[in-house]
């Protein structure tokens, strides 16, 4: 089956049919989906076939049967089933074959650690530079997000939880395409420095190595309210307003554990909001001060005795 969806349909409507071969050849590649159709379903890992909503009247819809790989050659009821409405449209099938292809690939394959690193570090790397445009990375399992650096928002339609899992990889970022322009309205949005700093703490947790930081730091202003809301973090933001510190010095005044301190500073300096200083100025040793010379006593000269027979008096009875 390769690692694109092979699509197919059984007895769906022509039009429907006819639609979903347009919008196939459309969007392959163009929204992270790798995808094809197919006349022949024994090569088909996902097809469109007639459905229902449960819950609402029995309203007509297509349900969305994808095999997983180790069911190759299953019957079609042998499989995790989705659903889309009808008529079909760019939006509902883009969503569709984008959860086809995170249930065909699975999540069990990725790596949670280097899924959040490799998200921080493209967002921190961007944002220090001031990136001032949009950008689309790929995420496997067909997702996508769309990050506005202008606006500093992230668009996606994957939930918050999704992107705290780090059950994906990252592809090579590019610039909106008229297809994902026209969708980025309908795409639920979420705050870029919220995101952050929510990476940066689920990387605490799982106690991921930061990058080691030899400098001094000091915050320019206090982060925002989500970024006081771990434990310890509020310690820190008073101890760094106060001074510069290394991360050493940091973790030795606040008894905060050392990975909660690193990614709290690599989130700090993602966002503008700590800086390097150079090393804080050594104690100036107390200079000795050298007493100044104390001048000779000197034998005080008692006053010229008067002129007169009373100085001659006093002179012969030694009364001076």
């Amino acid at each position: 089956m390769g690692d694109g969806l092979v699509i197919g349909t059984q007895d769906i409507a022509q039009k429907d049919q006819m639609v979903l071969r347009a919008l196939v050849r459309l969007l392959d590649g163009g929204v992270n989906v790798r995808a094809r159709f197919s006349e022949q379903l024994a090569e088909c890992n996902v097809v469109f076939v007639p459905g229902s909503w449960p819950y609402r009247f029995h309203a007509p819809c297509i349900t969305v049967r994808v095999l997983h790989p180790e069911d190759a050659g299953a019957l079609p009821e042998a499989t995790a089933d989705l659903t889309v409405s009808t008529p079909l449209r760019m939006t509902n099938v883009i969503a569709v074959l984008q959860s086809a292809t995170q249930r065909v690939h699975g999540a069990s394959q990725f790596d949670p650690v280097q899924g959040l690193r490799a998200m921080f570090d493209l967002l921190a790397e961007r944002t220090r530079v001031a990136e001032r445009r949009r950008a689309v990375v790929p995420i496997s399992g067909g997702q996508q997000i769309v990050f506005d650096f202008v606006q500093q928002l992230v668009h996606t339609s994957m939930s918050m939880d999704a992107l705290l899992s780090g059950a994906y990889t990252l592809g090579e970022p590019h610039r909106v395409s008229p297809v994902e322009e026209a969708l980025i309205g309908s795409m639920p949005s979420h705050s870029l420095r919220h995101l952050l700093w929510s990476l940066a703490m689920r990387l605490a947790e799982t106690r991921a190595g930061a990058p080691a930081r030899p400098g001094w730091y000091r915050l320019l202003r206090w982060p925002d309210a989500i970024g006081l809301s771990a434990a310890g973090h509020p310690r820190l933001a008073a101890l760094l307003t106060s001074r510069a510190l290394s991360c050493e010095q940091l973790c030795a005044k606040s008894g905060v554990p050392e990975a909660t301190v690193r990614w709290f500073l690599e989130a700090s300096l993602a966002l503008g909001l700590a800086v390097e200083e150079s090393a804080p100025a050594a104690p100036a040793a107390t200079a000795v001060a050298t007493p100044a010379p104390v001048a000779a006593a000197k034998t005080p000269v008692p006053a010229a005795a008067p002129a007169g027979w009373l100085g001659n008096l006093r002179e012969r009875l030694k009364l001076w």
